[in-house]
């Protein structure tokens, strides 16, 4: 049996796959899908897999869907291995000035439709109900587009050297403080979520120099640890693991190479830029976002562990101050001390290109490079 509907969507493909590739997220605006649950660790990108459980009037079926396209933000396949057995796929085209959005089926239906002529009625059923579905996905894009877009910036959250974090009605937005483009760095946080790395999920882009994503409960890295040091070898261990996660992501090929290698490589992932969140570990601020070598990203957060000197809060110097070396050499046992000195003398080189750097944490590097750094 074969199905396809399509409905014209007036916002540009990104948009519209931002939220209907959020597998989560469909039951939103699938009448047909009662709920959802991921049998996989991974909810974005080829190979997960979740349990649908799909309501039609008296009918229930759970289908087990694995996901095999994922071409964003163009295409977007799924094989059906429940009941209900086939293939589908989701296609975004830009169509005048939006998004001509199709979802193909073909599928096999359960003995219980019946013989052919059963498949009549059940394929002129779905049809409805998916071109209904279709036409709430619509209201949910209009409905967004004056959801937080609607918002202006509110309570500062958070600020660093170059931007800060704002509430933005129920998400935050980052905001460049010197017009830097954010493009990229939404870029990254959809390319290593798709790989199933834990990162903020995008929400939209307002404009080059902001970005939309979802709000984080839950204390950082670096305030846990100011609150309970005695859990420092846990998140060493932890911090090493999320390194050689991210080391296991090929970076797109037009990214900026820092270094021999084609993974991608965060930059700055040191305990201020994780976030304990009820759901584990999650990696923010991807603006260095660029491609190289696991080891020498390793080799980055090393340099700025030894040499850091963050002045944002009192837990944060006091954490530097008292664990910054016991915690440094924690992590530089549990990744691999070799990797990370083969690369040190080039991570405290691009460390040294950062106009955000102060003078005292300058010599610092200087020092680390030449091994004098006590």
């Amino acid at each position: 049996m074969s199905i396809e509907v399509s409905i014209d969507i007036p916002a540009p493909p990104q948009e519209v796959w931002d939220y209907a590739a959020d597998l989560a997220l469909n039951v939103e605006w699938m009448a047909d899908a009662a709920s959802i649950q991921f049998v996989t660790a991974q909810r974005e990108g080829v190979g997960t897999q979740f349990d649908c459980v799909t309501k039609l009037g008296p009918l229930r079926t759970t289908d087990r869907i694995e996901v095999t396209e994922w071409n964003p933000p163009h295409a977007l396949g799924v094989e059906h291995r429940g009941a209900v057995g086939g293939t589908g796929c989701f296609t975004l085209t830009p169509s005048n000035g939006g998004t001509r959005f199709t979802w193909t089926e073909e599928l096999t239906l359960p003995w219980y439709f019946g013989s052919r002529l059963g498949l009549r009625p059940a394929s002129a059923v779905l049809e409805r109900v998916w071109r209904k579905n279709l036409r709430s996905l619509r209201a949910r894009i209009l409905e967004r587009q004056q959801g937080p877009s609607g918002h202006e910036p509110g309570l500062l959250l958070g600020m660093g050297r170059d931007s800060e974090v704002r509430a933005y009605g129920p998400h935050v937005v980052r905001i460049s403080l010197r017009g830097r483009d954010l493009s990229q760095e939404a870029d990254a946080m959809r390319h290593v979520r798709t790989h199933g790395f834990p990162a903020p999920r995008v929400i939209e882009q307002p404009d080059d120099h902001s970005v939309v994503m979802e709000r984080l409960s839950g204390p950082t890295m670096l305030e846990d640890l100011a609150a309970k040091p005695w859990l420092m070898v846990r998140h060493a261990k932890r911090l090493a693991k999320l390194h050689r996660a991210l080391g296991d992501i090929p970076a797109p090929a037009d990214w900026v190479k820092v270094s021999a290698g084609n993974s991608v490589v965060h930059l700055d992932m040191q305990p201020d830029n994780v976030k304990l969140t009820p759901d584990g570990p999650l990696v923010i601020d991807w603006s260095n976002a660029a491609a190289g070598n696991p080891a020498f990203d390793a080799a980055s957060t090393y340099v700025r562990l030894r040499t850091g000197a963050p002045d944002n809060h009192a837990a944060a110097r006091a954490v530097i101050n008292t664990f910054r070396n016991r915690f440094a050499g924690m992590f530089l046992k549990e990744f691999g001390a070799d990797q990370i000195r083969e690369h040190l003398r080039a991570a405290a080189d691009l460390r040294l290109l950062d106009r955000n750097l102060r003078a005292n944490e300058r010599e610092a590097v200087f020092a680390l490079a030449r091994g004098e750094l006590d």
